[in-house]
């Protein structure tokens, strides 16, 4: 019987490395992944989320008066949810057609300053009908 020795060599050693060092940089972008999506969520619902209240409505324009400021949008919202739970882009809500005072809207918003004056825009609507 011939006894055979295998060694481990320095092309294994390298090969042990590469993939310890892969799943060390796989969990550092994991971490870093979350970190900066619960940044992001804190971010867009720093005006406390959902809101809900009734809005003058125009031609793709609305304005909302809510907790003592004036929201609002134009041409365009960069997220809404349509009655089946749909979600969409830059467009304008099915929801706020025809246009009228007093439509009840569920609304996020974001407060942004430019120029020194502060605005809250509406960032997305939910016309679900849900409040």
């Amino acid at each position: 019987m011939t006894a055979t020795r295998t060694m481990a060599g320095p092309a294994a050693a390298g090969s042990r490395i590469r993939v310890g060092l892969a799943v060390v940089l796989a969990v550092l972008l994991v971490t870093a992944g979350f970190i900066a999506g619960r940044n992001w969520q804190q971010d867009r619902s720093t005006l406390g989320g959902w809101h809900t209240a009734r809005a003058s409505v125009g031609e793709h324009v609305m304005s909302v008066d809510y907790d003592g400021w004036t929201y609002g949008a134009s041409t365009a919202v960069p997220s809404w949810i349509d009655a089946q739970g749909s979600w969409h882009d830059s467009s304008w809500p099915d929801c706020l057609t025809p246009a009228g005072e007093g439509v009840p809207v569920r609304f996020e918003a974001s407060e942004v300053d430019v120029d020194g004056t502060t605005n809250r825009l509406i960032v997305a609507v939910d016309c679900r009908g849900e409040g």
